[in-house]
């Protein structure tokens, strides 16, 4: 399955990746920094979910090296298990306590079915967490069970609210994961930002301008330039509108839990000072309303009113949330995942300047 080919639209070498010598390639990474078995398994499949979605900012490639330099320097506890702080009939509190994101992440989410199955609605927010990487990850995990899952978390202060030019809140993605039942789930899965830290990240790393209308560089000023753009601050979503959803996502994520929220989040690259984000996972049930078939039916004819709408010119066709990332997580989970030569040099170099054994002909 590995070969090497053109990126089309650089004409930077490029080459695939088998999905499976990824995930043991990544354990193995994990286990040499004491991670168990149970929690390197949650992250690997946390961090390949993006890859395999097209969700690269939010990928393998871009969120191991990142875990390895936060363990690397005591920030986040590879051993360390969540601790259920406040429990109700619906609700959770819980004390991520340092892990690993996608461990508090999926544990949260993990309760929250659990209390959804007993009471129609399951409600769990964590604090004291790290990056959990693409936020779809653990709605899915409600999707499987014919659940609505909800996803929110917060982040450094990077976005500025509309009309400012001073970070107030995050990226603070949110997202959203519907079952359906002739078509893959509908999910929308988004940063309340005009664009996440982790693509301006990726334009960085590819040489390219970003969009106008993304960010501003440290003196307030509109910039398309990634580097200026990475040392200043990102616009809202839609102006006003991502401004107020930004804010909401920080309330009921940092505020819920009487975390950090806002500015007093920490930055997340300072490998000095814990980073300390919240998340919010809801469940619901629709099986404790219409019933879960008529809910599925009225989802598909949602789907098949959009995806049948005729096309406005320049556009081929209308494609439902999530259709795209379905579409290719069934191709790169048959051909691989691609990644560019000067990615993947990238890649391996950063794990080696933590002292990491890199086994690279186990992964290319």
């Amino acid at each position: 399955m590995n070969g090497a080919t053109m990126d089309r639209e650089s004409g930077a070498a490029e080459i695939t990746i088998e999905p499976g010598k990824a995930t043991a390639f990544g354990m193995d990474v994990l286990s040499q920094l004491e991670v168990p078995s149970e929690k390197g398994e949650i992250c690997i499949e946390a961090f390949l979910f993006g890859s395999l979605r097209g969700i690269d900012s939010h990928g393998f490639f871009a969120l191991l090296p990142r875990l390895v330099r936060e363990i690397r320097a005591g920030m986040i506890d590879p051993k360390a298990d969540v601790r259920i702080v406040k429990a109700k009939t619906s609700t959770l509190l819980i004390d991520g306590c340092s892990g690993p994101g996608p461990v508090a992440a999926s544990q949260s989410m993990k309760e929250a079915i659990r209390l959804c199955r007993e009471s129609g609605i399951g409600a769990v927010s964590a604090y004291n967490c790290y990056h959990f990487g693409a936020a779809s990850f653990y709605g899915f995990q409600a999707v499987k069970q014919d659940l609505i899952g909800l996803t929110f978390g917060n982040a450094t202060p990077r976005v500025v609210p509309y009309g400012g030019r001073e970070g107030v809140h995050g990226t603070n993605p949110m997202s959203f994961a519907i079952p359906a039942k002739k078509y893959p789930p509908l999910v929308v899965d988004i940063a309340t930002s005009a664009s996440s830290a982790g693509k301006i990240n990726k334009a960085l790393k590819k040489g390219e301008r970003i969009p106008e209308g993304w960010a501003l560089d440290r003196d307030g000023n509109p910039t398309s330039d990634p580097e200026k753009a990475l040392q200043g601050f990102l616009l809202p979503m839609a102006g006003h509108k991502g401004y107020g959803l930004g804010l909401i996502v920080d309330i009921l994520t940092g505020a819920l839990t009487g975390s950090f929220c806002g500015k007093e989040v920490p930055p997340l690259d300072d490998l000095t000072t814990p980073y300390g984000a919240s998340f919010f996972m809801l469940a619901l049930d629709p099986g404790c309303f219409a019933g879960i078939d008529v809910f599925k039916e009225k989802v598909d004819r949602l789907i098949e009113d959009c995806i049948t709408c005729p096309p406005m010119e320049g556009f081929e066709r209308v494609y439902f949330p999530g259709e795209l990332e379905a579409m290719e997580e069934a191709k790169r989970t048959r051909t691989g995942i691609p990644v560019r030569e000067s990615e993947l040099a990238r890649f391996f170099k950063s794990l080696r300047d933590h002292s990491l054994e890199i086994k690279e002909n186990s992964l290319v």
